[in-house]
Order: C-alpha cells, then sequence, then structure tokens
C-alpha cells in the first residue's frame, strides 16, 4: 500500500471467487481496484460487511500478489457468518494492512520449523507461498500441519505443491479408518523436525496447542528469540481500542503484534 494511503479508512474490494475449503472454512479472494495490497506476511486487515460489521482477518495470499486479497475464513460469528454467503461480484470494504508481520529477514538461510493446527494454518498460508517462491533463500524447511478430522483440513488441493519445496507433515488427533497419514496431535511428531539452537519456529493455532509446542521447542534448545507465535485470534477492532486483545505484559495484539516472539511474551500469553 503507497505511504500517501490512509491504511484506516476503508477501500473497496469485490468477491472474484469464493472456494469451499472444509466443511465451515471458505476462501474469499477479493479483486482490488485503484489500489495495490502492500504486505508482508502475517499481516492483517479488517473486512468490512456493509449491513453487518467488521473484523479482522491475516492475508493468507501471497505477498506477490497485490491485486488480490485471499482471506480464509471459518464460520464462529456474526460477521464470519455472513460471509460464508458472500458471491461473485459482492463488493466489500476493507482496512489495512496493518500489524507487525513474520520477520523474514532473520529467517534467511535459516532451517525453518512451521506448525500450523486448525484454522491457524490460514495465518501461516502467506508466509508458507513467500517461502515456496524464494525457496533458495532458506535452509531445510519442515511444516507440521494438525487438524481433527480429515474433512477440518484446509488447502488440500495445494499440499502437493508445497510437498515440492519443503517437507510436509500431516497429521489427525480423530482420525478415520480410512486415514493414511500420521496421527495424533502435532507435538507427537517433533522428533525429527526439531534442530534445536538456530533453528526458527514459526507457530499458530488454537492456545493450548500453541503453548505446549513452544514449552516442547524450548525444551529442545531453540531459543526465545528464535520462537515466533501469531495471536491473530485475539483480535476485534484491529486498531487497539476495544482492548479485547490485550495479553500480559500490556501488549495489544491488533497495534503490537499479531506476531510475537517467545522472548517477548510469556508461554501464559499464549495459552489465554
Amino acid at each position: 500500500m503507497k505511504a500517501d494511503v490512509n491504511p484506516y479508512v476503508p477501500k473497496s474490494a469485490t468477491v472474484v471467487a469464493v472456494k469451499n475449503e472444509s466443511l465451515e472454512t471458505k476462501t474469499l479472494r477479493l479483486r482490488l481496484y485503484n489500489w495495490k495490497a502492500e504486505f508482508l506476511p502475517g499481516q492483517f486487515v479488517q473486512l468490512l460487511l456493509p449491513g453487518v460489521g467488521e473484523a479482522p482477518f491475516c492475508i493468507a495470499s501471497s505477498p506477490s500478489e497485490q491485486k488480490h486479497l485471499d482471506l480464509t475464513i471459518i464460520r464462529r460469528g456474526l460477521v464470519t457468518i455472513a460471509s460464508h454467503y458472500m458471491r461473485p461480484g459482492d463488493v466489500v470494504g476493507i482496512r489495512g494492512p496493518f500489524g507487525r508481520p513474520f520477520p523474514v529477514s532473520r529467517m534467511l538461510g535459516k532451517d525453518l520449523l512451521i506448525v500450523g493446527t486448525g484454522i491457524g494454518i490460514a495465518a501461516l498460508r502467506s508466509l508458507i507461498l513467500f517461502i515456496v517462491e524464494h525457496r533458495e533463500e532458506f535452509n531445510e524447511v519442515n511444516l507440521l500441519y494438525g487438524a481433527r478430522f480429515p474433512e477440518d483440513l484446509v488447502y488440500r488441493d495445494e499440499m502437493k505443491s508445497w510437498t515440492d519445496k519443503m517437507n510436509l507433515m500431516v497429521t489427525l488427533s480423530k482420525a478415520s479408518p480410512e486415514w493414511g497419514g500420521l496421527r495424533g496431535r502435532v507435538t507427537d511428531h517433533l522428533n525429527g523436525v526439531v534442530k534445536g539452537e538456530g533453528q526458527v519456529a514459526i507457530l499458530c493455532g488454537s492456545p493450548l496447542v500453541m503453548r505446549s509446542v513452544a514449552g516442547e521447542l524450548l525444551g529442545r534448545g531453540i531459543k526465545t528469540d528464535q520462537i515466533f507465535v501469531s495471536l491473530e485470534r485475539h483480535m476485534k477492532c484491529g486498531i487497539g481500542k476495544c482492548a479485547r486483545c490485550i495479553i500480559p505484559g500490556g501488549w495489544h495484539v491488533c497495534r503490537d503484534g499479531p506476531v510475537f516472539s517467545l522472548d517477548e511474551i510469556s508461554l501464559d500469553s499464549i495459552g489465554e
């Protein structure tokens, strides 16, 4: 986004595609007119639905695509439910991009471990796509993705392209008998992908799982300043006014995050 464009003023965008990712999750592709979305992986926008309200969503598309935004949305509240009724041609409002992104420059040349659970994978997709497009700039990349049931998995048709660029491990905690992949929680499959000191870890998912994974990584030698978490699920207003997203330490997730390193926040902050 150009420096002279006020990110707090809503800009119009048009829905050009709606993709069913799972039973409760859809990805909206929004076409931007007369402005470009200049953002970094981990940042978010406020989606405004006329007559309904607004809510924050992390951008799920590649930063190299500046003419559209992808937002992956699970049905949970008023705005998210209304978004699932959007169709191509519908006009919405966008404010942003906002927030502190993943520190990509600190990941270059490093071994990476990306852990996403549930809808948390949506906040990681922009980073994953960036890595796929710039694979030569990173060392070994492991992506561990966990969900409950097979029907909860999102981005299934993209996973083949991801496996060409990184080691992808998908595990289900409540797998059906027909499931031929890994079973259990993501914490059951850290052996072999945790390299210890020097590795950078990126996490997003349910608070309790992230706290558990972060604790495991600390115990296996990864330093606090090399573990990054996205706490995007805490946000509401997106501009630090409603105070809903305040976490211990006085941080406003929407204004100071949503990405934090573990030398800034505690494990308890993740788990709340």
